[in-house]
């Protein structure tokens, strides 16, 4: 009986996605000042079901996991514009100019936060209840105005839904100027830390509950506290900000969770409940919500990933593949997977894919490297029609324990506190997983070290010579390198560039390895060599040149960092006799 009910509650819940999601989406105003939604509150907040039936319409902006339909979600193909990527030209680095319009750009999301926080008051519920309800508001505000900071900087903060009126009141909170982004940031805390005391610990399946606040808030409040550390904004408010997310993480590593014994499960599996590792995640079900990740997985022909990306993965040793090797090569794909961290092939497939060859089932990848960490490629090509585009049901992982673990590790090292125990319980501990069992990262003198031998990644040493900006030392190096290997593909990895100022990795001249796909002989692929340039046009064996096209030329300014706000809000407020002022670095001198 408890099985079917669970299995009822998974289907209203997704039910509740798609109809609440796909009203609010359709009718949001990007002209965003912001304009009035109409909620009919006589009749609206009397239950706490009625509650929680408003909340499923702000899941899907938060935890949107595989996308719907033929829509992205962050996952793979959501975010591409890294290093992480090859492509066959490269424009140069956006924001270029300032647009007429934006609709990243909107506080809709922000006014849904705020008339819940001045709505749940009015139910008939006790104090716990009803606070437990006002901290999903808060926690909702707290994440949108993260990422509304982390585009554009200041920002006009709303701490109450808008009255629309001719007052003068009304109108100067309607059409306020932006607050600096240090004040919303310290209000974003307030935020998290109110719905970290007063949500539940457990409010059910698929519930936002006091650990997936406190997961967002190490995941957000290290990205906010590494970019105003690394652009060097406000040293006092970074440390702050990183202390918020050390103690966040710290909530959620003393919860029951626990890395999850199968580390392919945690994104090819149709039911993440009850999965030790996960905190929160998006349920997919056949006929109700669907994704197409997995036909973007081997159906479709990939761009396919550098090798900046895949050489980033550790031999089996725990050392770096150019350790004492400067000229290491690979030249066929069993050589380069064998003896690898098995994250590599967790990843991706170990053969690769030209056009123009056989693939099989597969298509091919122009990098010659088949991405496949979403999917269970023994089910390839069987007629499972959940394989289709627009019909895979596979359950995303939204917040899950191997990231704050990495978060945890990281902000440590930037606060200044971290040692061998803290690796041990974070990084060694997702290398534990079984699986994957690698060599454990350990610190000597300040410096990593293998089975105490102490090393440094040649590769480090060749981007830091060529980067304009700062050095960055070998440990942090590695602790980087962990996020990137333990969190491919999920995400992160843009604006993990922007937050540690390392847009510079997209440049040609800092990383040429985001040009080259897998390094291949010619005569092993008699039909797709045709399709392939080598890295040297005149070699029988070498990298795949993607690149081939234009390169970028303008090394990354401020610009590239910051979004500045369209013209069309600018004179939205002008018209009404107010000034919206411009984002500082897009400012005309």
């Amino acid at each position: 009986m408890n099985n079917i009910k669970n299995k009822f509650n998974k289907i209203a819940f997704v039910l509740c996605l798609c109809t609440f999601g796909l009203s609010f989406v359709a009718c949001e105003d990007f002209l965003d000042r912001p304009p009035y939604d109409e909620f009919d509150n006589e009749e609206f907040w009397q239950s706490e079901a009625q509650a929680r039936a408003f909340m499923y319409g702000v899941y899907p902006s938060v935890f949107a996991g595989y996308g719907t339909g033929v829509a992205h979600g962050p996952f793979l193909m959501g975010e591409t514009s890294n290093d992480d990527f090859t492509s066959e030209s490269q424009a140069e680095l956006g924001p270029l100019t300032i647009p007429t319009s934006d609709g990243s750009w909107s506080f809709t999301n922000v006014r849904k936060a705020n008339y819940i926080i001045d709505n749940v008051g009015r139910m008939d519920a006790d104090e716990t209840t009803v606070n437990h309800w006002r901290g999903i508001g808060r926690f909702f505000r707290a994440y949108f105005y993260s990422n509304l900071v982390f585009l554009y900087g200041d920002v006009p903060y709303m701490d109450h839904y808008p009255v629309v009126s001719d007052n003068k009141e009304d109108m100067d909170f309607l059409y306020k100027d932006r607050d600096s982004r240090t004040y919303v940031d310290s209000l974003i805390m307030e935020d998290f830390q109110y719905a970290m005391d007063h949500v539940r610990t457990d409010d059910g399946s698929l519930q936002i509950n006091k650990y997936v606040v406190a997961a967002m808030a190490s995941r957000l409040l290290l990205r906010e506290g590494t970019f105003l550390k690394y652009h060097d904004i406000d040293q006092a408010k970074a440390t702050e900000c990183l202390k918020f997310a050390k103690k966040a993480s710290e909530i959620v590593m003393a919860g029951s969770y626990k890395i999850s014994d199968d580390y392919k499960a945690l994104f090819t599996s149709d039911d993440l409940e009850g999965n030790s590792e996960v905190i929160m995640y998006r349920k997919y079900l056949e006929g109700v919500l669907a994704h197409s990740t997995l036909a973007y997985s081997y159906q479709d022909p990939q761009g396919g990933s550098s090798s900046s990306l895949t050489e980033t993965f550790l031999t089996k040793t725990g050392l770096p593949i150019y350790y004492n090797n400067e000229y290491w090569v690979a030249p066929t794909a069993t050589d380069f997977f064998t003896n690898r961290d098995p994250r590599l092939t967790f990843c991706f497939r170990s053969q690769y894919y030209l056009r123009g060859e056989n693939p099989g089932n597969f298509a091919y990848s122009l990098s010659g490297y088949s991405w496949s960490k979403f999917m269970d490629d023994s089910k390839a090509g069987s007629g499972d029609a959940t394989f289709a585009r627009e019909r895979n049901v596979t359950d995303a992982p939204c917040l899950r324990l191997g990231e704050v673990l990495l978060n945890y590790a990281e902000i440590c090292y930037e606060l200044g506190v971290l040692d061998q125990s803290i690796l041990d319980k974070t990084i060694n501990a997702l290398r534990d997983r079984k699986g994957v069992e690698m060599p454990h990262l350990e610190i000597v003198g300040g410096e990593p070290a293998i089975n105490g031998v102490v090393y440094d990644d040649p590769k480090r040493v060749q981007i830091n010579a060529a980067d304009p900006g700062y050095d960055v030392p070998a440990l942090l190096w590695e602790i980087r390198r962990e996020r990137r290997v333990e969190l491919c593909f999920e995400g992160f990895r843009l604006n993990d560039l922007k937050r540690w100022k390392k847009l510079d990795y997209m440049m040609n001249s800092v990383n040429p390895d985001i040009r080259y796909g897998a390094y291949i002989r010619l005569s092993d692929y008699p039909e797709g060599k045709k399709n392939v340039s080598l890295k040297n046009a005149d070699a029988t064996e070498g990298y795949i040149l993607r690149n081939t096209g234009t390169q970028r030329v303008n090394m990354p300014t401020e610009k590239n960092y910051i979004y500045p706000v369209p013209t069309d809000q600018i004179i939205l407020y002008k018209n009404h006799g107010y000034t919206l002022t411009q984002t500082k670095a897009w400012r005309e001198e």
